[in-house]
């Protein structure tokens, strides 16, 4: 099997995006060039952004929350082609209060020979579930 065809694969793009995940877990930006391709582009609610961009924006949310190596879990990833979509959950610390906060994300990533060549993606923050209270005595 030619390393083109490894490369994809559905797992192996799979793969990809959670060594994405993972390395903006642990702020490891010098590893982003394993996953982002030359000419990347992302799309976010912020607006587009390229590689130095989405570095930029690693940067930003790490110093507004405070991330373990654990704090992305990856709850579903279908591949169609060239793109992964991935649903997500974050477990994340405020930096300035320490609270806990969880977010939901969705990703849809388009991979080619290995690397993230664009993507588009929303997170928000789950709301915590209120307790019933019951009127009855």
């Amino acid at each position: 099997m030619s390393a083109a065809s490894v490369n994809d694969s559905s797992e192996s793009k799979k793969a990809v995006f959670r060594r994405l995940v993972e390395i903006y877990a642990t702020g490891e930006l010098s590893a982003l060039d394993e996953v982002i391709a030359p000419g990347y582009v992302g799309h976010a609610s912020a607006g587009d952004r390229d590689f130095e961009g989405f570095r930029q924006s690693i940067l930003y949310f790490h110093n507004l929350f405070i991330y373990g190596e654990d704090s992305f879990e990856v709850n579903d990833q279908f591949v169609e082609g060239e793109k992964v979509a991935t649903r997500m959950t974050a477990h994340v610390k405020v930096r300035a209060t320490g609270e806990p906060m969880t977010l939901i994300g969705i990703n849809l990533a388009r991979i080619v020979d290995g690397k993230i060549v664009e993507e588009w993606n929303t997170w928000e923050q789950l709301q915590p579930q209120k307790r019933l209270e019951s009127n009855e005595a």
